[in-house]
């Protein structure tokens, strides 16, 4: 049997069909809001206010999503200075992983998380932290464990801890164990409880 008419037809409309299809990838990355907009590696930035450097920052790499106000970046370090203009260190930290939703105002470090506030002899070191800046908050997570360790000697750890940034205070809600050093001569063990 001879191949007929129908048969070529049947051919050329299937080739039409396969060389008209295409596919879209443009608007599925488009609307993607997980690719960042920029993407910077050995990260070294400044930031001034008023002509004085308040703070400097170090990332391996520091993503940028600027559609959702956020940034991502891992193995920062970062110094603060104080507003005084001499250069003086007020605070210090690192983190592995360090996001900024800057809409909302919320800055949240993991993969262990260190500070050093020079004013108050603190050095703090937790797993995770978050800060609110609008509420002035910063929270670890609730089982996250939180070392505070005072330059008189004094250490702390707990979980569930919060404190109030713009008042200086602090408390735990979960379980606490430590040494408190009291007039720089006498210290006791802070036996663990669970409130």
């Amino acid at each position: 049997m001879k191949p007929g008419i129908g048969s070529a037809v049947c051919l050329m409309l299937a080739s039409l069909c396969v060389s008209a299809c295409s596919f879209d990838y443009g608007s599925e990355l488009a609307d993607d809001t997980s690719i960042p907009e920029m993407t910077m590696t050995g990260v070294n930035a400044s930031r001034y206010e008023n002509a004085r450097l308040s703070v400097e920052l170090r990332a391996s790499i520091l993503e940028m999503y600027d559609a959702d106000k956020i940034w991502t970046a891992s193995d920062v370090e970062f110094v603060q200075y104080t507003n005084t203009g001499d250069g003086a260190i007020e605070a210090e930290g690192s983190a592995g992983l360090f996001l900024v939703d800057d809409a909302a105002d919320v800055y949240s470090l993991g993969q262990t998380a260190s500070f050093r506030i020079v004013e108050d002899n603190l050095f703090l070191t937790a797993s995770d932290l978050r800060w609110d800046r609008s509420v002035h908050t910063l929270v670890s997570g609730l089982a996250s464990s939180v070392e505070l360790e005072r330059g008189d000697g004094s250490v702390i750890v707990g979980t569930g801890f919060s404190a109030n940034t713009l008042s200086r205070e602090y408390q735990f809600t979960g379980s606490v164990a430590g040494k408190l050093v009291s007039g720089g001569a006498s210290s006791s063990d802070l036996p663990e409880t669970g409130l």
